[in-house]
């Protein structure tokens, strides 16, 4: 909403709901624009709006530069399914500014302005075949994998020999450092396998490392080296139903370890260790880092005990951007699990000739083959870079750790230690019923054991409407409704959205909606935005430690309206179609399209006019939504689809324009009622890092001493510099955030103690001994990391051995 220079106000909860209506056109925001006399028209609007992009170009005169230029930096982003070798050729012409997801086909040598990012790529596992007898016990197990991880010591292209399942490309690397280098030296001099192998492989990479080593075995076999990637081993547990993207831990090691490993384990005590550490993990019970430690190193020994299924290494993935001096693309953050294909990349990237209003082209190996839909859809790497880009998610993950990025809110925790409850919920929170979404209160007398306030950044979805408050609570209706089976014959239920938002339902303990507040930001003189910002509470059981993984677990957010969301309900209650691909396949209908399926979108259209008609809201929402205001959403959805031709709206940055099967184009929304703009995720780009350059003891302490190895900008290119990290180390105008790290590991294996290392002024890193240690070999675990990164972390282990108290 746009007025004259004004104070803050306050909205209190009752407004809920009832916001304006949409403006006549619904592509235009909701919002109210006051010229001398106070008078509103679209030509106002139009007219703002060309001051806006005006002033996104010119540089800023103090007192008269335009303080908030909304969306991201490309006005236009078109993505194109290309062969690698037409990619090569894009980029080695500079007509392609990225190539996502795969390998360009690059015949010869990569052209100087090419430049690639790094992620993890996939795992190596190697697994021994069960109903063999030569491998039937752990010790042989074990004893032939010591013999082929000696052959596999020696690096073979695209693949990285590392014999355990947490890697330097995740968070949780250094608790696990001083296990890494114990297994690696277990190898000694040891030479490889000699006795003949049966082999099988799964996966380029794997076939070749057996093929220069072994003889694939034609039929049976002994021993499978298996490639994993990353994205199908968290494929199933990633959630991307609308604004949310869990679950919280996805990228941790441990986390992943366990999907590597588990199906393998044997021994019913080693069953339950495993499944009784992972739910400890998983439910955040410990009570500081030495626990949580101990709990993750005691996961993993247990799912690598007895040799069944090992990691023997990974493999990175490589892709590649134009870095042209001219006609390039510059200032680009990727995610280290994820890549390019993941929503900082989106966020971050601008072209070199035209940043704020160029056209960003982007090539896949392959064409969208999932459905565009916001429940269940959008679930192949093409359908999740577009989605990345016209959806908003709650929070992103953090690209270079496992922690969460907020993206349209802030957020405070207040936390129970120790115990499953401690927090006291309102009387009058509400949680979903399970089987039908009801919003019930949860009565007196109800603990969690972590409270959220969230403060969400609204702005109008792109068919006019406002986002309200029952737009963010609706996604836990859709989500106990239909991840919930209310009985036998329940036709509300998909069986994938049950097993994707279990970790949800089974945390949520109550919802509670708090007040709006309106906050008046001025963007150019005379001219105001008044942004609306629902405050939220939410209330979890047996949430994890970190506070940023607590906030991403069940984030009233919907980056869609409810509107929308109850229109997908009813056509898969009428047999239209269904969410999911298997739901779809299992009852013989379409797998729901908003965009694509012309067939759909004509029922659909009729289905809009007749819930206009009714003036429909569903039950859950009657206390939240007139009859007036429903009607009025039911309009601005029919409007849009008959001026748009597709049915996806949404309220982020992008918008969809054109869509053919090998090519989508999306357009920049250049509202100023859209509360993020250029530069918000900046900081992620060419995260510092810290080099440890000398770790001594010294007389009870341990003194580290560390540089900053930064990337600087000169001109259009960047290099990197490496200067001693002092408390006055920058970046550009800005400090850097220093998180530093130990662990005391005992010789039992066990961690005693861990902390942050204590600063000094002198630019000196220092970890204080107990005064009292018992004698043995001790081992002490080192890392600092600058403003979040812990991504291939300079991290040390020193030994020392204590003779006497």
């Amino acid at each position: 909403m746009f007025r004259q220079r004004g104070r803050s106000l306050s909205e209190p909860t009752k407004a809920f709901g009832n916001g304006p209506g949409p403006q006549k056109g619904g592509s235009a925001p909701a919002v109210r624009l006051r010229i001398v006399h106070g008078t509103m028209n679209r030509i106002a609007s139009a007219a703002l709006a060309v001051f806006l992009l005006a002033g996104s170009r010119a540089p800023a005169v103090a007192g008269h530069g335009v303080s908030h230029v909304p969306s991201y930096y490309p006005h236009e982003i078109r993505i194109d399914a290309l062969h690698p070798a037409a990619a090569a050729d894009g980029l080695g012409n500079k007509t392609l500014h990225a190539y996502i997801g795969a390998m360009p086909g690059f015949g010869g040598r990569v052209p100087d302005h090419v430049k690639p990012v790094e992620s993890l790529g996939s795992f190596l596992v190697l697994g021994f075949n069960p109903a063999s007898e030569t491998f039937a016990s752990g010790e042989s197990r074990c004893t032939a994998a010591r013999g082929i991880l000696a052959a596999l010591r020696e690096r073979a292209p695209g693949f990285v020999f590392h014999p355990y399942p947490v890697t330097p490309y995740h968070a949780d690397y250094l608790h696990h450092l001083d296990r890494i280098e114990e297994t690696r030296a277990a190898l000694g001099a040891q030479t490889g396998a000699t006795k003949p192998l049966k082999f099988r492989a799964k996966g380029r990479h794997a076939q070749a490392i057996v093929r220069s080593r072994w003889t694939l075995a034609s039929k049976g076999w002994d021993v499978s080296l298996e490639e994993v990637p990353v994205d199908a081993l968290i494929a199933d547990a990633r959630v991307q139903l609308n604004g949310w993207l869990g679950p919280p831990w996805v990228k941790e090691g441990w986390f992943q370890a366990y999907r590597l490993l588990a199906s393998a384990v044997a021994g019913a005590e080693n069953r339950r260790t495993v499944d009784e550490t992972h739910g400890r993990l998983m439910r955040g019970e410990y009570l500081d880092l030495a626990e949580r430690a101990n709990l993750e190193r005691r996961l993993v020994a247990a799912l690598t005990r007895g040799c069944a299924r090992m990691v023997v290494g990974y493999t990175l993935k490589r892709e590649y951007y134009n870095d042209d001096f001219l006609a390039g693309v510059e200032n680009i953050a990727y995610d280290s699990q994820l890549g390019l294909n993941s929503p900082v990349f989106v966020r971050t990237a601008k072209l070199k000739d035209f940043p704020w209003n160029g056209s960003l082209h982007l090539g896949m190996a392959g064409r969208p083959e999932a459905a565009w839909n916001p429940v269940a859809g959008f679930t192949d790497p093409a359908g999740r870079l577009i989605w990345s880009m016209v959806g908003d998610p709650a929070l992103m993950p953090f690209p270079s750790s496992a922690s969460w990025i907020p993206n349209r809110f802030e957020f405070t925790v207040t936390a129970a230690r120790g115990q499953s409850g401690g927090v006291k919920v309102p009387a009058d929170a509400v949680r979903p019923e399970p089987g039908t979404g009801a919003l019930r209160p949860v009565g007196k007398w109800t603990f969690a054991s972590a409270k959220v306030v969230y403060k969400f950044l609204a702005s109008p979805f792109q068919d006019g409407t406002e986002t309200e408050v029952a737009d963010l609570l609706y996604p836990f209706v859709l989500a106990y409704r239909w991840g919930a089976k209310a009985g036998p014959d329940d036709q509300a239920y998909d069986p994938g959205l049950d097993a994707a938002l279990a970790t949800m339902r089974g945390r949520l303990v109550g919802v509670r909606a708090v007040r709006v507040e309106r906050t008046v930001k001025p963007i150019a003189p005379g001219f105001d935005v008044i942004q609306k910002t629902p405050v939220i509470e939410v209330y979890l059981r047996d949430a994890p430690g970190d506070e940023h993984q607590v906030a991403a677990l069940a984030p009233p957010w919907s980056t869609v309206p409810w509107h929308l969301l109850v229109l997908m309900e009813e056509a898969v209650l009428r047999g239209h179609a269904a969410f999911s691909k298997e739901e779809a396949e299992r009852r013989g209908v379409g797998w729901l399209d908003l965009v694509r399926d012309r067939p759909l979108q004509a029922k659909l259209k009729a289905l809009i006019g007749e819930l206009e008609r009714q003036r429909y809201r569903p039950d859950a929402l009657k206390d939240l939504v007139t009859a007036e205001a429903a009607g009025l959403r039911w309009r601005a959805l029919r409007t849009f689809a008959e001026e748009k031709g597709h049915l996806l709206v949404t309220n982020g940055p992008y918008r969809l324009t054109e869509w053919r099967p090998d090519s989508v184009v999306l357009q920049a929304v250049r509202e100023a009622t859209y509360p993020l703009g250029f530069g918000t995720f900046d900081r992620y780009v060419h995260p510092p890092r810290a080099v440890i350059r000398e770790v001594t003891r010294e007389t009870g302490r341990i003194v580290v001493r560390a540089d900053a190895e930064k990337t600087v900008k000169v001109q259009r290119s960047y290099k990197t510099v490496l200067e001693p990290l002092t408390r006055k180390t920058t970046r550009g105008l800005y400090g850097i955030l220093v998180d530093s790290r130990y662990l005391l590991v005992g010789a039992d294996g066990a961690v005693v103690g861990a902390g942050k290392m204590r600063w000094e002024e002198d630019g000196r890193f220092v970890v204080d001994l107990p005064e009292r240690m018992s004698p043995g070999r001790y081992t002490v675990l080192l890392a600092i990391y600058l403003d979040g990164n812990s991504l291939t972390p300079s991290a040390k282990a020193l030994r020392f051995q204590v003779r006497t108290r």
